[in-house]
């Protein structure tokens, strides 16, 4: 029997239109969180700690300002990024449940603790 496989990576350049798609979901996901209540009150706490440090050094507006841009794009990259190994992770269930894999053990790091 002939099988396929398609990859869904993030960097497949064989799905360039499917990779277009998903990045706008991961997009308004992203900015629906924007709107919530729990991100403006620790963006302000960010930019409340950002203000408290340039006024230690009041001539560097201008690195400060654009240290708040690679601070929120950072915060960018790393929702992006959480957001895709979820949906990764998905994928993955869903295809070991479609295969009988549903009790799946695997090798973990042992954390102190458990």
């Amino acid at each position: 029997m002939k099988t396929y496989a398609r990859d869904f990576s993030m960097g497949s350049n064989s799905l360039t239109t499917d990779n277009q798609r998903f990045r706008e979901v991961v997009c308004n996901r992203q900015e629906k969180f924007r709107a919530t209540v729990e991100y403006h009150e620790a963006k302000e706490e960010a930019l409340v700690a950002l203000k408290k440090l340039e006024g230690l050094l009041p001539g560097e507006h201008q690195a400060f300002g654009k240290l708040e841009d690679i601070f929120f794009h950072i915060e960018c990259i790393c929702y992006g990024a959480a957001y895709k190994d979820g949906m990764s992770d998905l994928m993955t269930a869903m295809t070991f449940n479609e295969l009988g894999l549903t009790k799946v053990e695997y090798c973990g790091i042992l954390v102190e603790g458990d």
